[in-house]
């Protein structure tokens, strides 16, 4: 009886170590999934400000989830590059200044908008290739997290839609690479 007693005892501890690892100690990644949409436009308070938005599904590895201080979008066309600091999250009629989100492993659905600072000013989207960052800054982290890398190609019609202070908004196509198409006010 001994020799089964003490195998079963040894299994029950592992499962026990395990299961107390996976709930209260292992911290898990956050991730993001890659965006449906992807919008370059303004934001108009105080004044015409460039933004960049996405509408993505922020999820947590984690049992315990994640907790997100703050985000923002690094924005790069060729050697230019900017930070969109400004970061507001939510559904459309009820946005919520971005900081102290809970993600949990179901996640979170919602558009997140990136305003750059009032202090750059002259920003302008140019024709190119944009590579986009979105980064977070998580509770009990010390570096931030790249949640992703968005690659986009705006057009010579599409950066003179954006001149006039319209707005584009890139589609993801199947195969993943999006498509954009200028927006009227």
């Amino acid at each position: 009886m001994e020799y089964i007693s003490i195998p079963i005892s040894l299994v029950s501890l592992a499962i026990s170590l395990g299961t107390f690892w996976l709930a209260f100690m292992d911290r898990g990644r956050l991730r993001m999934t890659k965006p449906t949409i992807v919008f370059f436009g303004f934001d108009e308070v105080p004044k015409p400000t460039p933004k960049v938005f996405l509408r993505t599904l922020l999820y947590s590895t984690a049992t315990r989830g994640q907790v997100v201080e703050g985000m923002y979008a690094k924005v790069r066309r060729g050697k230019d590059e900017r930070i969109f600091s400004f970061w507001g999250y939510g559904e459309t009629e009820k946005l919520s200044a971005g900081s102290g989100l809970h993600i949990s492993r179901t996640g979170l659905a919602a558009n997140h908008h990136f305003v750059l600072s009032v202090h750059e000013p002259g920003y302008r989207f140019e024709p190119g290739s944009y590579e986009i960052d979105v980064i977070a800054d998580v509770v009990g982290r010390k570096k931030s997290i790249r949640l992703a890398t968005i690659n986009l190609s705006l057009s010579d019609e599409l950066a003179a839609a954006l001149r006039r202070q319209e707005g584009v908004l890139f589609e993801r196509k199947i195969g993943g690479e999006y498509e954009g198409h200028a927006r009227e006010r």
